[in-house]
């Protein structure tokens, strides 16, 4: 018992031997503790570095314009991550004319150096991304006042270059491939020019002159739809005030060469047929903004791809099936009115072919006729065209240039916000046409 006893004192004073044993037995917990954290921060460090690669290359891959093959591409991007060799991308792809979505996954097997200890030979680093591009359908009707007052007070030369570089913007090459312009000079009426007048009108109809190519409309077809263009009188080839006047055209109707421009992206066409305005006679503003609705009207979609088909006017393959829908939650609709004038009269003459140009609808020896209409329905005519063409979904702005306030203000109820109608009064029309461009890519961002 006595010597039991002695054993066990010296067991108890042995404490030397114990801590090399016990750091042995910790040596492998302490080692994976350490080393695992050292092998977590690498995988981390990896796992980050993957998902920013696959993140930009994803977003590359969406791109519209974007030409090579989306695999191709983020495989190319994952290059720069450690041990990318090894990596298993699977990609899938959604498309349509302007849209474009590109969803990858990326996995890369990290292989330990601590963890192994513990028979963990790899850790899986993982990234998920997903991008897409759309870009939203343009079609845009620019309504230009051509009146002979705006020779008189200087709008056609300020005109020309804001309306184009207008269009330096609407139509930027990311953007062209999507977006229509076409523009509806106005004087007195719109002219069609004679080879689609030629087509409404109908392989029955009888033309009263060759000058130029306008319809007559009547108080109906200022209300929603299209005017039975067959059944309409051409309006008669005849001046009213412009007769004999030094740089002005003397035509109510304007002739072929300022007819309207149909839907196009071809920027320097368009900057021509711009360059080309000249003023003719009179202010048909209701005229003007009528025709800028048709050609944003779902119902002209037939007529736009025949006079396409036709070469009667150059449109655009990609935009012969425009306009279209109301409804179509891909497409926005513009209206930009820039206009001199008062809401303008419709005089006639009752000669049924043209005036001769020794005098002029004004002079007696005419006979002028009544007013087809005055100004108050002209004005009338004005807001209905303007009204229903908002509640189609349209978005109109409107530029009132060295006009009264109350010119201003009857031009400006088309607008589809206050803040879209613009009254110029000095050397700022460019900068009314700059921010309407401006508000118009907002618009198109938030929709």
């Amino acid at each position: 018992m006595i010597q039991l006893h002695r054993m066990m004192r010296r067991f108890a004073k042995g404490t030397r031997a114990s801590i090399p044993v016990m750091t042995a037995l910790l040596m492998i917990p302490m080692t994976l503790a350490a080393g695992g954290a050292v092998d977590f921060v690498a995988h981390e460090k990896i796992r980050v570095a993957l998902q920013d690669a696959l993140d930009r290359g994803v977003l590359a891959a969406a791109s519209l314009t974007q030409t090579e093959d989306p695999k191709a591409l983020i495989t190319s991007y994952l290059k720069s991550v450690p041990g990318s060799a090894r990596a298993v991308l699977t990609i899938s792809e959604e498309r349509r004319t302007n849209f474009r979505k590109i969803s990858a996954s990326v996995s890369i097997p990290y292989e330990t150096t601590f963890l192994r200890l513990a028979k963990l030979q790899a850790l899986n680093v993982a990234a998920n991304a997903t991008a897409q591009e759309a870009r939203q359908n343009i079609e845009m009707s620019m309504v230009l006042d051509i009146s002979g007052s705006m020779l008189d007070n200087g709008g056609i030369y300020q005109l020309r270059p804001a309306a184009k570089s207008f269009l330096d913007i609407v139509l930027k090459e990311e953007v062209r491939p999507v977006t229509s312009v076409s523009i509806v000079p106005f004087a007195g009426t719109v002219n069609l020019r004679k080879g689609v007048f030629d087509l409404f009108a109908g392989p029955a109809y009888l033309r009263k002159h060759g000058y130029s190519s306008c319809f007559e409309m009547l108080d109906a077809d200022f209300s929603p739809g299209t005017p039975a263009f067959a059944l309409r009188d051409q309006v008669p080839h005849f001046t009213y005030y412009n007769y004999n006047v030094a740089g002005k055209q003397p035509w109510w109707c304007p002739t072929d060469d300022a007819a309207i421009t149909y839907p196009t992206n071809d920027l320097t066409y368009l900057k021509a047929q711009i360059e080309a305005l000249r003023p003719f006679d009179g202010t048909g503003t209701a005229y003007g903004m009528k025709w800028a609705e048709l050609l944003l009207n779902p119902s002209m979609r037939e007529s736009m791809k025949t006079i396409g088909d036709k070469n009667l006017a150059p449109i655009p393959s990609a935009f012969r099936s425009r306009p279209a829908a109301f409804d179509d939650k891909d497409t926005l609709k513009f209206i930009v009115l820039m206009t001199d004038g008062q809401i303008g009269f419709q005089p006639r003459t009752n000669v049924g072919t043209y005036v001769l140009t020794d005098r002029n609808a004004k002079d007696s020896g005419y006979h002028r006729v009544p007013d087809l209409y005055s100004d108050t329905q002209a004005i009338a005519f004005y807001k209905r065209v303007c009204t229903y063409a908002k509640k189609e979904g349209i978005v109109i702005f409107t530029i009132a240039f060295k006009v009264t306030p109350e010119i201003a203000a009857n031009i400006a109820t088309c607008a589809s916000d206050p803040s879209y109608a613009y009254k110029v009064d000095g050397l700022d029309m460019g900068s009314a046409f700059q921010s309407i461009a401006t508000t118009m890519q907002k618009i198109r961002l938030v929709n």
